[in-house]
């Protein structure tokens, strides 16, 4: 594995934007990594899958934040975030509130039955990479 196929290098693609109440993003998570603002400010980066189309998300809002940090999503969870409303504040500030569903394993919580019908099946020796097969005889498995 060459230095460059580090995950933490991964542009993530074009990055979600939550402007509108109602907007909404869905897709398989592929990467969490921290991310730190010129402030200093440390917040959670995912990059999601959404139907072969790379997006990031980074979790700036302080609300969002709070919900990823306690629903405590994961590698390979479908999530699905809403940005549900905008609260006005003083001073001009405005809060955003968000849904945040996570499927554990691609396995939604909200629809069991398609879930079910979506969820893959097993990965065989056959469908693994090289540095899967690797990995796994390292764990010696």
């Amino acid at each position: 594995m060459s230095i460059w196929d580090d995950p933490e290098f991964s542009s993530g693609g074009e990055f979600v934007k939550f402007e509108n109440v109602g907007d909404t993003i869905t897709g398989t998570i592929t990467l969490i990594k921290s991310h730190r603002f010129d402030d200093g400010k440390v917040v959670p980066q995912i990059h999601l899958d959404c139907n072969g189309e790379e997006r990031t998300l980074t979790a700036g809002q302080i609300r969002l934040k709070a919900e990823l940090v306690a629903q405590k999503p994961d590698v390979g969870d479908v999530l699905t975030v809403t940005l549900s409303d905008v609260e006005k504040r003083a001073g001009g500030k405005t809060l955003k509130h968000f849904t945040v569903d996570v499927a554990r394993g691609g396995a939604s919580s909200t629809a069991p039955v398609a879930a079910a019908a979506a969820k893959a099946a097993p990965a065989t020796a056959a469908d693994l990479t090289d540095e899967q097969r690797a990995a796994l005889a390292g764990l010696g498995l």
